[in-house]
């Protein structure tokens, strides 16, 4: 299959509405293929070198021990004693998205 197929199938599962896991089960197509196809579809979209973002430091007198990161319109708030686990996961869906 070429990536423009690959393309093709990744937009048909983003414009369903439905999430992945759903849509392949409709289409019987298995997951964990549609997940590497979206991957390559992803990095072929983007394929600009990644580059470091610009951090400000700013401390909130009201919120002790919290960590705000901020890209564009989101911002994850990390407090002291979070699930390292979580942020890694949701930085990456984060990631996907943006």
């Amino acid at each position: 299959m070429d990536i423009s197929e690959k393309q093709a199938i990744v937009a048909e599962c983003r414009a369903s509405g439905m999430t992945a896991k759903a849509w392949c089960e409709a289409k019987g197509i298995e997951y964990r293929q549609y997940v590497v196809w979206a991957t390559k579809v992803n990095r072929e979209e983007h394929h600009a070198p990644q580059q470091w973002a610009n951090v400000t430091m700013k401390k909130d007198e009201h919120i002790p021990d919290e960590i705000r990161l901020t890209c564009g319109k989101w911002t994850i708030c990390v407090v002291s004693g979070f699930n390292p686990i979580l942020l890694a996961d949701l930085l990456r869906v984060v990631d996907e998205v943006c």
